[in-house]
């Protein structure tokens, strides 16, 4: 069973900050950082970022250079720029990524999928809320050079046959392996909800269950209404 691994967990890079000198009445663009879906072309190369509101915007240019599968969707975190007065050929809003990082997001799998191996070694949660179809995390991790493991745990999932609504618990698989506790670093992470839609849409309660650092495990609820479109 695939576990989805992290070598480095990487800081999107800090862009266009402002220095004294000749070049004061230069202004800088709003750079915007968010976690989107991105879409690809047959090439591989990212055609459209998707915002979390349900917006598709056409990249006009992506220095991240990123490749991904032809014609696939993936889940992101970008550092972008909307280009003011600027419509793409289809009238979409136009864009320009600076930097971008893949996120973890694997479908969550159930409990006995794991066997009797699921770690659950701690991380802090730096902040978690639900975006389009998904459950969106930053989560701060003690590391030095080591690599670390995450998944997402299918706990237990119940349907209420009345309202068509299901009760999803979940939880963080997390292996740090022999890494040292050295310093802090950032991962992103984006649990995907669409299978747990409830019957016609009726959506869920999402239930997810961390192990942190300070307070031990620490479970946060919210309420999920499947996108529709």
């Amino acid at each position: 069973m695939m576990r989805i691994s992290l070598r480095i967990v990487l800081f999107l890079i800090p862009l266009l900050l402002s220095s004294c000198g000749d070049d004061d009445g230069y202004v800088y663009p709003s750079v915007k950082l968010e976690f989107l879906t991105a879409e690809a072309g047959a090439d591989g190369s990212l055609s459209y970022l998707i915002t979390d509101s349900g917006e598709q915007m056409q990249v006009a240019e992506d220095l991240s250079l990123t490749k991904v599968d032809a014609n696939s969707m993936v889940r992101v975190v970008a550092n972008y720029e909307t280009l003011v007065d600027t419509l793409s050929t289809t009238g979409m809003q136009s864009v320009k990524i600076y930097a971008l990082l893949q996120t973890i997001s694997p479908e969550p799998l159930p409990a006995a999928n794991f066997g009797d191996s699921i770690k659950t070694d701690p991380v802090e949660v730096q902040s978690m809320w639900m975006g389009r179809d998904y459950l969106n995390m930053t989560l701060l991790i003690k590391t030095k050079n080591g690599q670390h493991r995450f998944h997402f745990v299918e706990d237990w999932v119940s349907l209420d046959a009345i309202t068509g609504r299901r009760s999803v618990y979940l939880s963080l698989y997390h292996d740090a392996g022999s890494d040292s506790e050295a310093f802090t670093k950032r991962a992103y992470l984006s649990v995907p909800l669409s299978k747990y839609a409830g019957t016609e849409g009726a959506g869920s309660l999402i239930c997810f269950s961390v192990n942190t650092y300070d307070e031990g495990v620490k479970t946060y609820c919210f309420d999920y209404t499947p996108s529709r479109n």
